[in-house]
């Protein structure tokens, strides 16, 4: 359960499944699960949950976990799905009733070593350490995957809490535990308690030689509070004697359930883990829209001549979807644009034509007419960019890019082939034409989404006109003067080489300053800067601009060497940059980079 707190409260954008269900706990809880089971590859594993009802504490003590906030109504929402997750990627989930989530894992990691077992308790919860010893071992995660992590064995506990394993549960018998609601002792805190363990071991001496203790607040409480110090310690100490009914091949690690796991990422939405899942994912059966079964009439137009009758004999008013297919044009290391080197057209669901666009662009000429007919809407992916490539474009009603956007602005990838697999739960295929008969069925689908959602206005009044003035302005570009550049690009040299002379002189050595670990040994070794970080700890020796804003105070050396990177990025990302980018007949630069083009289409 602490895992699936730690993913609702992430500091993530929310997410939703197509029903508008959240769903980020089971993502990044099937992300955390993926992640463990690929760094430490256990043998066997098991998911312990919190059973309903009261436990043997709740009867010890009435208050115990009172202060608790109830679960957020979103979180229960979510919490099925976790469950879902795990029997689909057959892992066992394990509760006992009448014990906590916290026992049942002390009786399985006591067992687990007896037998013979190396156990790992994936927790970052500070009681979870009273059960480290020959082995077992505690794994806090961190958020940057295994590098992040922390394994706790009984030195680790030591430096954490200051006590070895076996005396956690007398210090917390005596700091408590706000979450839990353990009283503990009022008035010694955490480092007050690591003292008193540290000097008289048990907590029953500590209490039995309170007047001894020199601190007045520590020997007040200690005398005053024995009762229900004794209690806390029966709170916090989990119990390792749990009845539990498993076997250990019951938790032996077991191939997924694909088709189960394909069936619950496309009910949820995850495409990224669907695509994972490879052929299961292909072979799940998908819901396809109702009625008949659809038809698929693709082919590609063996000439110009036969792509332009079949442009001529569309119905009039007749929506036509469009997909170009893009290709770095010969200067694309210069920066400059893409070519069209192919075009679907589809004038109705099921139905998709391809023509390849040869050197003479014939085809190009062949579809101008259609694109300027303002009495025939068109359906495209993205707006811009196909308006980037071939100019202005009457009458473009649906934008499917645009739709999916706006209706799910949490989501990143927009894709054709990613709005496809959400929509349709299945992969967008090579046929020759698919793309564009894709973008009629998209367009039927989303666009009541959209009028559901009143989205329209925004649609019609702000996304589909800004898309051409932001397309005319890219096609345009901005004029540069690279002899007003080459001349700064000099300046800024002799002001980077000037800088540079007054870090070696400040630092007493000549070194590299675009280095990080040459600055990091100057900063930290050299200087002593900081506090004294040690050698080898990455995120203590970082040279990031905080840091040195930071260190600033100490010396001038990190200064000067902010200053130096202001400069020097300037002068690479921009001065250096911008005149290879200038188009040699327009004397302008436009869109900066072809890669973009290529990955997008219209």
């Amino acid at each position: 359960m602490a895992h699936v707190y730690r993913a609702f409260f992430a500091p993530m954008m929310r997410m939703n499944a197509p029903d508008g269900t959240p769903t980020k706990v089971p993502f990044l809880f099937a992300n955390i699960l993926k992640r463990l089971l690929k760094d430490y590859q256990p043998e066997y594993l098991a998911i312990v949950f919190d059973p309903p009802g009261a436990t043997f504490r709740d009867k010890l003590f009435e208050k115990y976990k009172a202060q608790r906030q109830p679960m957020p109504d979103e979180m229960k929402q979510q919490l099925p799905y976790v469950r879902r997750l795990c029997e689909a990627m057959r892992m066992p989930i394990v509760e006992v009733n009448g014990y906590e989530a916290d026992d049942v894992i002390g009786t399985l990691a006591v067992k687990g070593a007896a037998g013979g077992l190396e156990v790992l308790i994936v927790s970052n919860d500070k009681d979870m350490m009273q059960l480290v010893g020959d082995g077992v071992k505690a794994l806090r995660t961190g958020s940057g995957g295994a590098k992040a992590d922390v394994m706790v064995d009984a030195t680790k506990v030591q430096e954490i809490l200051g006590v070895a394993p076996e005396r956690v549960v007398d210090l917390m018998s005596l700091m408590g535990d706000t979450v839990d609601n353990i009283p503990g002792a009022k008035g010694i805190g955490e480092k007050g308690a690591a003292e008193l363990i540290q000097k008289y071991g048990l907590v029953e001496n500590a209490l039995d030689h309170a007047d001894e203790v020199a601190n007045k607040r520590y020997r007040e409480a200690l005398q005053q509070q024995r009762e229900q110090v004794l209690m806390s310690k029966q709170l916090a100490k989990i119990s390792t004697d749990v009845p539990i009914e498993l076997t250990l091949e019951g938790l032996r690690i077991q191939p997924p359930d694909a088709m189960a796991l394909a069936g619950l990422y496309r009910e949820l939405g995850f495409t990224s883990l669907l695509k994972e899942l490879g052929e299961a994912a292909r072979t799940y059966p998908v819901r396809e829209e109702a009625g008949p079964a659809r038809k698929r009439d693709y082919a590609e137009f063996s000439d110009v001549g036969e792509f332009r009758e079949w442009l001529q004999k569309l119905p009039a008013k007749k929506p036509l979807s469009l997909w170009l297919h893009l290709d770095a044009a010969g200067r694309e290391t210069d920066g400059f644009g893409s070519k069209v080197k192919g075009i679907e057209v589809s004038s109705e669901s099921g139905e998709g034509r391809l023509i390849w666009v040869d050197q003479k662009e014939e085809a190009l000429e062949a579809l101008a007419p259609a694109l300027g007919d303002s009495e025939r809407a068109k359906i495209v992916h993205d707006p811009k960019v196909f308006q980037l490539m071939l100019g202005p474009v009457e009458n473009i009603e649906h934008a499917t890019q645009f739709y999916s956007y706006l209706l799910r602005p949490t989501t990143s990838k927009h894709d054709l082939a990613d709005v496809v697999f959400r929509q349709f739960n299945t992969p967008l295929g090579g046929g020759a034409g698919e793309h564009a008969d894709s973008l009629h069925r998209l367009a039927a689908a989303l666009r009541p989404l959209l009028e559901e959602k009143k989205l329209t206005d925004v649609y019609e009044k702000i996304e589909l006109p800004l898309a051409e003035v932001l397309a005319e302005m890219e096609r345009i570009g901005v004029r540069v003067d690279p002899e007003a550049l080459g001349k700064l690009s000099e300046s800024m040299e002799k002001e980077v080489r000037r800088l540079e002379k007054e870090i070696w002189e400040l630092a007493g050595t000549e070194f590299n300053v675009n280095s990080p670990i040459q600055l990091a040994e100057i900063l930290f070794d050299k200087l002593n800067l900081g506090a004294a970080p040690k050698r080898g700890r990455a995120k203590a020796r970082s040279t990031a601009a905080e840091i040195l804003e930071e260190l600033s105070a100490q010396h001038p050396v990190p200064r000067k060497v902010i200053e130096y990177r202001e400069v020097a990025k300037l002068k690479s990302t921009y001065v250096d940059a911008l005149p290879k980018l200038i188009h040699p007949e327009t004397g302008r630069c436009t869109r900066a980079s072809a890669r973009r083009w290529r990955r997008q289409a219209g």
